[in-house]
């Protein structure tokens, strides 16, 4: 059975590169070493507080708008925002002894499990 993400990904071992949870985890870090409170980050990255709380919150599903934010805040391009990235399936064969067969059929099903996950998060299925 086919997923969502079936239709718009690029190979079977590739993931987002980030999530929207990772993505509030590298913004609430950011304003922790920055020091600022949230309403001094917002003003100087120049997005809304609102948005900012949104975003550290990470409970939501992340717009254009939410990925734009974290792209300045970030200093990240859109490309890289939705980047994906590529599972090395040849390290985990070597530590599996051979068994390539089955190695890969869990990398397909752990992919296609987080896949789902992050595909119900971004049209607001929980």
């Amino acid at each position: 059975m086919a997923d969502i993400y079936e239709f718009v990904k690029r190979s079977d071992n590739s993931r987002p590169l980030y999530t929207s949870y990772e993505l509030s985890k590298m913004i609430r870090d950011k304003r922790a070493s920055e020091r600022l409170d949230a309403a001094e980050f917002a003003l100087k990255y120049e997005v809304s507080l609102e948005v900012l709380l949104q975003i550290e919150e990470g409970g939501c599903s992340f717009s254009p708008g939410l990925y734009k934010a974290c792209g300045q805040i970030l200093n990240l391009t859109s490309e890289q925002l939705l980047s994906e990235v590529n599972d090395d399936t040849a390290a985990a064969s070597f530590r599996s002894n051979g068994n390539d067969d089955n190695v890969q059929k869990t990398f397909h099903i752990a992919n296609m499990l987080f896949n789902e996950i992050i595909m119900q998060k971004k049209i607001g299925i929980n």
